[in-house]
């Protein structure tokens, strides 16, 4: 499997804007006359939810529509690889983990990021807080959990980093994690891996055994991968570097990069209308984990320092340098797997109409964990 590939999404187990500013909602049926919508696709990298909510956004809000494109957004699913869907001229655009895009490129696959949207990883190790597990450190010699697949480069340099070998499971047994939660509750491992808006909310979720009242942080370590120094990449948009060779092609992607940025600001200051919207696609996990899901995916783009989508070299090359070591790559991918020029093109579009491109004002809202996430 890909990397982040199939629990990303969610209980697997289950299964902008235009150049000038936006005018009046009337102005749209005009603008629809004049010009004929250029279609494009986008390929998710899993089911629709939170995750994904800017995207869905730009689409409902009419961004994209008013950039002149018509996007068709295909949602993934456990047998979908948005590599090979842009690849093979299915999308012109894909979502999905660097390390992901690095390891296709590795095979001779010619795609390159063009916006790098998370600016820092959600993954996590969890421990119960009575354990005195409260540091990698202390993993030594215990099991520690990840889905494996392709999942676990940055688990695996956590544990490295004090000592342990993962891969060949010296000071550590590795446990592969499956897609629920149920085996942390049971205490069948010392540590586990989950995403800040996924799997975490999923603990929260339940009942916890000892006190039979719902899970809370604090009976919880929470050990962020990006504080221990091995955060890597995640969701980030990429292309086919024969598709940007041409100038027109360029113009279509920073239309569709700016329409998606903005759709993410819009989530960001109106989060719990991007819920709704969300939900209004058909989704297997329900509004109280959408959620929790849409607050903690905000505080992987938000703030931004560079500006929403602007890869920061040094981000890029601590996730390369993982990814070589981890998933075996040839060489070390350099600069020319990502881009910078388009999304700031993007951006700078945004800033003319006054959008705020970095939000350093935002702050994680306050949501309330709802039993089974209902």
């Amino acid at each position: 499997m890909k990397h982040g590939k199939h629990w990303v999404g969610g209980l697997a187990v289950v299964a902008a804007a235009a150049v000038c500013a936006v005018g009046p909602a009337s102005a749209a049926p005009r603008q629809h006359h004049a010009q004929k919508l250029t279609k494009i696709t986008l390929q998710s990298k899993w089911v629709a939810q939170a995750q994904f909510a800017g995207y869905y956004a730009a689409a409902a809000k009419g961004y994209y529509r008013q950039m002149g494109l018509d996007v068709t957004i295909k949602p993934g699913g456990p047998d979908i690889i948005p590599e090979t869907a842009v690849a093979g001229g299915q999308a012109q655009f894909g979502i999905d983990w660097l390390p992901s895009l690095m390891s296709t490129r590795d095979k001779g696959v010619d795609l390159v990021n063009i916006a790098q949207v998370f600016t820092r990883s959600g993954l996590t190790l969890i421990s119960w807080k009575d354990t005195g597990i409260n540091s990698v450190a202390k993993m030594k010699g215990k099991t520690v959990a990840n889905w494996l697949g392709g999942n676990e480069y940055e688990v695996f340099a956590a544990l490295a980093k004090f000592g342990m070998d993962p891969v060949k499971q010296k000071g550590v047994t590795i446990f592969q994690q499956p897609f629920d939660m149920n085996f942390f509750m049971k205490r069948q491992v010392a540590a586990a891996s989950a995403m800040t808006y996924n799997e975490l909310a999923q603990v929260l979720e339940q009942k916890n055994p000892k006190t039979g009242k719902l899970t809370k942080l604090s009976d919880l370590n929470v050990i962020p991968m990006q504080k221990i120094g091995t955060g890597m990449l995640e969701d980030g948009i990429f292309t086919t570097g024969s598709y940007l060779k041409s100038k027109q092609h360029q113009a279509i992607a920073k239309k569709f990069l700016a329409a998606s940025f903005k759709g993410w600001i819009y989530c960001r200051d109106h989060w719990r209308d991007c819920v709704n919207i969300v939900l209004s696609k058909g989704t297997a996990l329900p509004r109280g984990h959408q959620t929790w899901q849409m607050n903690e995916i905000n505080a992987l783009v938000w703030p931004n320092k560079l500006g929403i989508g602007v890869m920061n070299p040094a981000d890029y090359k601590r996730t390369a340098a993982i990814a070589k070591k981890y998933a075996k790559l040839k060489k070390t991918p350099g600069h020319e797997a990502y881009r910078t020029d388009l999304a700031k093109a993007a951006d700078a579009m945004l800033t003319a109409q006054h959008v705020d491109i970095h939000g350093n004002r935002w702050k994680k809202a306050h949501v309330n964990v709802t039993p089974g996430g209902k």
